[in-house]
């Protein structure tokens, strides 16, 4: 009798075990199902966020790279040729600083925006700022999305590189998108300026332009996006015109020129 009623109590104990072991997750908040409370947004390019959400697949047989070329070595004083991960290569003068394998960029208010194959000029202008130049470029990618939406959703990318989450946001302006052609492939240019940006030193900008230009990809991407910022109100800023000599250097694969229309 005795070992009976041990039993009994080993059988109750574990069914009340069982019970409590139920009853927790029905106490517990509700785990909402995938995409419950996500309010559907209208198909306008996303703003740079950093986000590691991986990027749309590209196409079947679509190359790609997962690092950047080597860096192109040149005679002293000539122009320095960059090649990217996206077929394209773009030239930059001899007095610019060749970064081909590096990134130049920006991060503000928890978004980032991030160019690679990138190169400046007047590094280390400002020693007040670490990493300060009066002017940079460079090229990352799109995919899921048209040309336009792609060259849109880079120019974007100013109120990041403009901004400054410890003071008042400075003034943005863009220009109408451009269709152009470069290097015989269609193109979508986009012009911002940046004014009333905050100085965090007195060496810092208060204008500056942010221009993109998107065009379609032959690796890694099946749009690629090329990049100019200057800085516009410092002492040996770069005159406007860059951007547009700069955009003009712009080849594609087995091209030898490019050629902005």
């Amino acid at each position: 009798m005795r070992l009976r009623y041990i039993l009994l109590r080993l059988a109750a104990s574990v069914a009340l075990l069982f019970g409590i072991m139920w009853a927790i997750p029905q106490l517990a908040p509700q785990v909402p199902e995938p995409y419950e409370g996500v309010q559907t947004l209208p198909p306008v390019s996303p703003e740079p966020t950093g986000s590691t959400t991986a990027p749309p697949p590209l196409p079947p047989g679509f190359p790609s790279m997962n690092r950047p070329p080597p860096k192109i070595e040149v005679p002293d004083g000539q122009p320095q040729p960059i090649a990217t991960k996206f077929g394209w290569t773009y030239e930059i003068p001899a007095d610019w600083r060749n970064f081909s394998t590096g990134i130049a960029g920006w991060s503000n208010g928890g978004k980032s925006v991030v160019y690679g194959a990138s190169a400046d000029y007047g590094y280390g202008y400002c020693p007040e700022v670490d990493g300060a130049s009066l002017a940079e470029s460079g090229m990352t990618g799109r995919n899921g999305m048209d040309l336009h939406a792609a060259a849109l959703d880079a120019a974007r990318g100013a109120e990041v590189v403009f901004g400054d989450d410890s003071a008042a946001p400075p003034r943005i302006e863009y220009s109408e998108p451009q269709d152009i052609e470069v290097d015989g492939e269609p193109a979508v240019r986009y012009t911002v300026h940046g004014s009333g940006i905050h100085a965090s030193a007195e060496c810092s900008p208060t204008e500056a332009t942010f221009d993109v230009v998107a065009i379609p990809g032959f690796a890694t991407a099946t749009f690629a996006v090329f990049m100019v910022q200057l800085d516009q109100s410092n002492e040996g800023s770069l005159d406007y015109s860059t951007v547009d000599s700069l955009i003009s250097t712009l080849r594609k694969p087995d091209s030898q020129t490019g050629q902005q229309r």
